[in-house]
C-alpha cells in the first residue's frame, strides 16, 4: 500500500519545480526556445518543410505552421521555396535566429553546469539514474493508458 503522505509530498514538490521553473524561464522565451531548437533540429541546420517540424515536434501541421508564422514576424525564420519544386515551401532559420537559438543553447548550457556543480557528481548521478526510471515508468504509463482508450 502506498504511502498517502509521500505520495502528496512527492507531487507537491514536482508541482512545485514546475512552477518555479515556468517563472524563471518566462514562458514567452522557453516556447520560442523550444520552437528554435525544433526547426533546427528538423532542419539539420539548413532547410525544413513545414511536415517534417511538425513530426520533428510532434505537433500537428497546423500547429507548425503557426509556430512557423510567429518566428517569421519576429524574423528568426524566412520561408523559401524549394529549387526543384516551386510548390513546395522551406523553412530557414535567418542570421538572428540562430543568433537567438545560440544564446538559448549558451543559457540552457549555463544552467546545466550550475546544477550539476550544486549536486555534485553523486548526486547527478542518482539524478540520472532516477530520471531514466521516471522516463521508462512514463512511457510505459502512457503506453498502458493509451491501449485502455
Amino acid at each position: 500500500m502506498l504511502d498517502k503522505k509521500m505520495t502528496h509530498e512527492f507531487m507537491a514538490k514536482v508541482m512545485n519545480l514546475q512552477r518555479i521553473s515556468r517563472r524563471q524561464h518566462k514562458s514567452k522565451h522557453r516556447m520560442l526556445g523550444m520552437m528554435l531548437v525544433g526547426i533546427h533540429s528538423a532542419a539539420e541546420g539548413g532547410v525544413a518543410r513545414v511536415t517534417q517540424i511538425s513530426e520533428k515536434l510532434e505537433i500537428t501541421k497546423a500547429a507548425a505552421t503557426q509556430m512557423v508564422d510567429t518566428l517569421e514576424n519576429l524574423g528568426y525564420v524566412e520561408r523559401v521555396y524549394d529549387d526543384e519544386d516551386k510548390r513546395v515551401t522551406l523553412v530557414k532559420m535567418t542570421p538572428q535566429g540562430k543568433q537567438e537559438l545560440d544564446q538559448i543553447l549558451i543559457d540552457f548550457s549555463t544552467y546545466m553546469d550550475g546544477l550539476i556543480t550544486f549536486l555534485g557528481p553523486e548526486d547527478t548521478q542518482r539524478m540520472s539514474d532516477l530520471l531514466d526510471k521516471m522516463i521508462e515508468y512514463t512511457l510505459n504509463a502512457t503506453h498502458g493508458s493509451e491501449e485502455k482508450k
